[in-house]
């Protein structure tokens, strides 16, 4: 039950976006109980959402092999793979997965995103017209269709896969962002030339290079929280000296001064909290 409980927990905090904090979370989990099939899972969903690549194949891996052929371990295997630019063995997972369980539309997507991005958009628009048509009635599909069509050159037919998401599930994020990009881009098509150079930079934007991933830059937050444990360090550093000099010796610090560092020492502590909780 105790188990259940902070599995349950990380899977709260992904849901949140505090993959940081789901990481911290699963890792003794797997440490007592390397046989947990959902912890590895959850781990390996963390550390994609942290741009861990190595790491998440490493958790995917671990789940496969205590669950041959088990259709969520192939899916996060394939997506690991994806992430660390290893194109062949993430469309191979993939496929996997859809032969273990045909027709499901989470594993469908993740063929077709798989090939999206290893560069193969024609084999991705192909894979994903068939499913769309097959499980209709799935939104995350029809958006996944849309950047297919649009990196295929078809903004037309992309605009009008992420209209029949929309129509599936109103208010689908994925599908209003992906609206939004299109309609920005086609402020710069004018002309078959300029469609041809849009939707081929769309289709590279697409692509996870041979060397996967690359890690995540630095949060504001972190640099904050950095430079507010610094602060609050040299305060207290100098009420430890003032304190110090006004005990063995005649100085009296203003008692200005005093309150200044302690409000600044406060306050420093305050950000840091905040960092953290946001981590």
């Amino acid at each position: 039950m105790h188990t259940e409980l902070l599995l349950d927990q990380a899977g709260d905090l992904l849901n949140g976006g505090r993959a940081g904090q789901a990481a911290t979370l699963l890792a003794p989990v797997v440490g007592e109980e390397p046989g947990n099939t959902e912890a590895w899972l959850l781990l390996a969903r963390a550390h994609l959402e942290l741009r861990q690549p190595a790491a998440a194949l490493d958790a995917a891996r671990h789940a496969l092999q205590l669950e041959p052929n088990g259709i969520e371990a192939l899916y996060w295997v394939s997506a690991a793979y994806t992430a660390s630019g290893r194109h062949e063995m993430a469309v191979t997972a993939a496929v996997a997965g859809c032969a273990e369980d045909p027709g499901n539309p989470r594993l469908i997507e993740r063929h077709g995103r798989a090939l999206l991005a290893a560069g193969r958009v024609s084999e991705a628009e192909r894979v994903l017209i068939a499913g769309a048509e097959f499980a209709h009635y799935d939104a995350d599909l029809h958006v996944a269709l849309g950047v297919a069509l649009f990196a295929a050159g078809r903004p037309l037919s992309a605009r009008e896969a992420h209209g029949r998401a929309l129509t599936l599930e109103p208010a689908h994020a994925r599908a209003e962002g992906e609206l939004r990009r299109i309609t920005a881009a086609e402020q710069k098509i004018v002309d078959a030339e300029s469609l041809i150079r849009v939707t081929d930079e769309f289709a590279e934007s697409l692509r996870i290079p041979a060397g996967g991933i690359g890690a995540a830059p630095a949060p504001a937050t972190g640099v904050l929280a950095h430079l507010s444990t610094v602060v609050f360090a040299v305060c207290l550093v100098a009420l430890m000296v003032l304190g110090l000099l006004d005990r063995m010796t005649s100085f009296a610090a203003p008692w200005t001064l005093t309150l200044a560092l302690l409000c600044a020492a406060g306050s420093a502590a305050c950000v840091i909290l905040l960092a953290r909780r946001k981590a």
